[in-house]
């Protein structure tokens, strides 16, 4: 900062300040308060002197006719420095009753009288924690006050926004078939898929989700999700779009994760039938567990010496050893403990040649080890499956998809389309 201003603020506030100088917090904290009042102060001193959306006595309205300038019309914004007040623009057409504020569109402002750096904060706060949760960090980080209430909408507008832009890019792409590329597509290219639930006012519904990740030539790793409550064939379009734009036409070496469901094993045929399949290895192991727990009960050392016998015979890919265990406990027991176990066969039997663990790792592939579990945990249970929380479809799609654009750093693109004036 010019020294010259500097100067001019000591002296009109350093008697003030001086007195609590001895104290570093509280001169911090009242040096910051200052701070939003000087910012406020130019902030309506600028736009007070800007053009304010003005272009001349006419604009073309997309009726065909003209909307012709009013005049000044005047609003008041919520800034991350405080309220100020613009007079912009205002042109109307006679023809088709509409009107419209040039300056508004051009500055990405919305109804709720937020101006776009205080609407995107208050979002990039929602996309980790509640509504609420937000409302008051937004006081305490910039002293601004804003309603959950608030936060709410602006998360419902912001995320649907994304999420129909991501349908329409989808959309695109299998009606003219050019498919995204990537400028330098991985030598190897994971995909994942699997499905949680969300606590939604009906009752509880599965979000699919999808995690892409990959090394850079510098080792370095990154990673794409997907995610949503869509039927399998939509939740399939989008992944094998986002990995499109993760190298997938390009890649010479595709790996496919999931727990073996039919819908899983449907999207591998349809989307990506020359990747590699393997079961995840968190949940051959979960299915094992389970499978242990009914037939000698939670915590039993039984239980947990026959999971874990079977589970070392997996990790060597001897499935068939696995199997006649199975067969021979088969004959053991009856009714429900009998059922668990021929589920489990099946379960096996329909997956054998995706669970050869031992191929898989001799030729370097990641088997899992709860890496597709813990996408859904990390993109939908950290922020939709907090504990008394009870979602709308609408509130549940729209908070998914902005923080699966949180997570996959493609914030800043976002705010910079201006969502809020869309």
């Amino acid at each position: 900062m010019d020294t010259r201003i500097v100067e001019v603020l000591e002296a009109c506030y350093g008697e003030e300040l001086s007195l609590i100088s001895g104290d570093l917090g509280a001169l911090e904290e009242r040096v910051t308060v200052l701070m939003r009042q000087w910012g406020q102060a130019l902030l309506q001193r600028m736009v007070s002197q800007g053009p304010r959306g003005y272009t001349g006595s006419g604009r073309p309205c997309a009726c065909g006719h003209w909307r012709r300038f009013v005049g000044y019309r005047s609003k008041h914004v919520h800034t991350t420095v405080g309220w100020i007040e613009l007079q912009r623009a205002y042109y109307h057409c006679s023809a088709c009753g509409t009107g419209e504020y040039p300056y508004d569109q051009a500055s990405g402002l919305a109804s709720e009288l937020l101006s776009a750096g205080l609407a995107k904060a208050c979002c990039t706060l929602a996309v980790a924690g509640s509504f609420a949760e937000s409302s008051r960090m937004i006081e305490e980080l910039l002293g601004q006050t804003v309603s959950a209430n608030t936060v709410e909408r602006l998360v419902q507008r912001v995320g649907s926004g994304v999420a129909d832009q991501h349908r329409q890019s989808v959309q695109a792409c299998l009606k003219d078939h050019h498919w995204p590329l990537c400028e330098t597509p991985p030598k190897r290219l994971y995909i994942a898929a699997d499905g949680t639930t969300v606590h939604e006012r009906d009752g509880w519904h599965e979000s699919k989700v999808g995690c892409l990740w990959w090394e850079d030539p510098q080792g370095r790793p990154h990673h794409r999700y997907v995610g949503g409550f869509d039927e399998a064939e939509r939740f399939g379009q989008e992944l094998w779009w986002q990995a499109c734009r993760c190298g997938l036409r390009q890649t010479p070496e595709i790996v496919y994760l999931g727990d073996g469901a039919a819908w899983v094993r449907g999207l591998h045929a349809k989307h990506w039938p020359r990747a590699v399949f393997i079961v995840d290895w968190y949940h051959a192991q979960e299915h094992l567990w389970n499978c242990a727990k009914v037939l000698w009960g939670e915590g039993d050392e039984q239980t947990a010496a026959w999971a874990r016998r079977c589970s070392g015979w997996l990790w060597e890919g001897r499935t068939r050893k696995v199997l006649r265990e199975l067969a021979r406990q088969r004959k053991r027991h009856r009714g429900g403990k009998r059922k668990v176990i021929e589920d489990l066969c099946r379960y096996i039997g329909v997956n054998e040649e995706q669970m050869r663990y031992d191929v898989f790792r001799a030729k370097g592939y990641s088997i899992g080890s709860g890496m597709v579990e813990g996408a859904c945990k990390h993109v939908v249970g950290d922020r939709l499956k907090r504990s008394g929380m009870i979602w709308s479809r609408a509130g549940s799609s729209a908070t998914l998809a902005l923080r699966i654009c949180w997570l996959n750093e493609q914030w800043d693109q976002l705010w910079q389309q201006k969502p809020l004036a869309a």
